[in-house]
């Protein structure tokens, strides 16, 4: 059945759940991308967070500290024990850290950070985000050659990702995969979104390791559970850098806003933490005994979601099987360094594309400015909602992701897009999401 996300939806979670960043104008997890139900939550289905959450057990073993401590003097032991959420089937990762300590291994391991603002670096300064504190591990100890490659783009989402994995990653033979995403909300939408992704990157020919990094904001909120359980279904490994230091904050044994400036990214200190428990993480899966053999990924394995986003991709105008038909007004480029291939205007007016698909999104821009306007979008004459790039009084402009249409059955559709403003005329489409 052909569901249509409401224009009331993404004007609502677009407009008020956003709240004010850090350095460098990125969203809070709330923020980012405008936010979608999907399918998945009108299917019947549970959602995410009913899902049982395995962190007692971990805290009973592990508690906290008897008194409150400088968290300066760094991480207890027990915090780093409780950030192993998830171990998982670690045989990737061993057979990829065993090439990495191989000094007869002529090739290059390449490592892969996708992520939101915080994988970004966001919080951090001089060189001191976990991204390039992993980075010097690797530097530092590696007996063979590597690449540690940094995809993150603020203000973004898992939603995203498994639309552009396939050309900023899967493209480049990875061989090692770190994904964090605290922009996604904890449901059943972002389960299938994180599922899709996760096995996209599995299903890699290079047999790449993955291994999910979860964040936390100072109220304790993220999107562990609806992760973990997609995370869980695959034996992918999940880090928990809430795990590790929300108990200790709850318990009074230092203050949240000793590790983030603004409740959301780390500062110097919090990278410092969240590299801590990567590297601790990949020592032990180094130093242990192997314990599995690498196959590659079955793709008739069972999906816990239906992994509506198999065969997810990014569309713009260097995409052969996209036919955009523009109006006199739709030609100009679009402004983002990473999404430089869309379609723009200054003056409104109308785009058509034809393109096949069962789900289609779209990735505009949201800008400060007080010049970019509303959209239409209608599939097969039919309206799918309306899209706001106006983000007046905001903390900055950023690439934004909604899903307006999905349905079950694969087939050629029309989209036509419409500038409705009568003032605010300039619109970017950067790309479309289809699947």
């Amino acid at each position: 059945m052909k569901k249509f996300v409401s224009l009331a939806l993404a004007i609502l979670l677009t407009g008020t759940l956003l709240v004010s960043c850090s350095k460098t104008g990125e969203p809070s997890p709330t923020e980012g991308t405008t936010r979608a139900t999907g399918s998945s939550a009108s299917d019947g289905q549970t959602t995410a967070s009913d899902s049982p959450v395995e962190e007692e057990p971990l805290l009973s073993r592990y508690p906290v500290a008897d008194a409150p401590f400088d968290p300066e003097s760094g991480m207890t032991e027990n915090m780093i024990a409780r950030s192993v959420y998830y171990e998982g089937d670690t045989a990737r990762l061993k057979a990829k850290l065993t090439q990495v300590f191989d000094e007869s291994y002529t090739g290059k391991t390449n490592v892969f950070f996708l992520g939101d603002s915080i994988s970004d670096g966001s919080g951090s300064n001089g060189g001191r985000s976990f991204k390039k504190l992993v980075e010097n591990w690797f530097t530092e100890n590696a007996k063979s050659a590597t690449a540690c490659l940094n995809v993150s783009i603020g203000a973004t989402d898992s939603y995203l990702a498994v639309h552009r994995v396939d050309r900023d990653v899967l493209s480049k033979n990875p061989d090692v995969i770190f994904i964090e995403y605290i922009n996604d909300l904890d449901n059943d939408f972002y389960k299938a979104t994180m599922e899709s992704l996760i096995r996209k990157c599995l299903s890699a020919p290079n047999n790449p390791a993955v291994v999910l990094i979860e964040m936390v904001l100072e109220d304790g909120g993220n999107c562990q559970a609806c992760h973990a359980a997609a995370a869980k279904a695959y034996g992918v490994p999940v880090l928990s850098y809430r795990d590790a230091v929300m108990p200790e904050v709850e318990a009074g044994n230092f203050r949240f806003n000793q590790i983030s400036g603004d409740g959301t990214h780390p500062n110097n200190l919090g990278h410092s933490w969240v590299a801590e428990i990567v590297t601790h993480f990949l020592t032990e899966v180094k130093n242990a005994p192997a314990t599995g053999t690498v196959t590659a990924f079955d793709p008739a394995t069972p999906s816990i979601t239906g992994d509506k986003y198999a065969n997810a991709g990014i569309y713009d105008k260097d995409s052969a099987t996209l036919t955009a038909t523009p109006d006199a007004n739709f030609t100009l480029d679009t402004k983002p360094s990473k999404f430089k291939k869309g379609w723009a205007t200054n003056t409104g007016g109308t785009i058509t594309f034809e393109a096949e698909f069962a789900n289609f999104g779209l990735l505009y821009y949201k800008t400060t400015d007080g010049k970019t306007g509303i959209v239409k979008v209608e599939i097969d004459g039919v309206q799918a909602g309306f899209v706001n790039g106006n983000f007046p009084d905001g903390w900055g402009d950023y690439p934004a992701a909604v899903e307006l249409y999905t349905s079950n059955e694969v087939k050629t559709h029309t989209v036509t897009i419409t500038v409705t403003s009568a003032i605010k005329k300039h619109f970017e489409i950067l790309s479309l999401l289809m699947s």
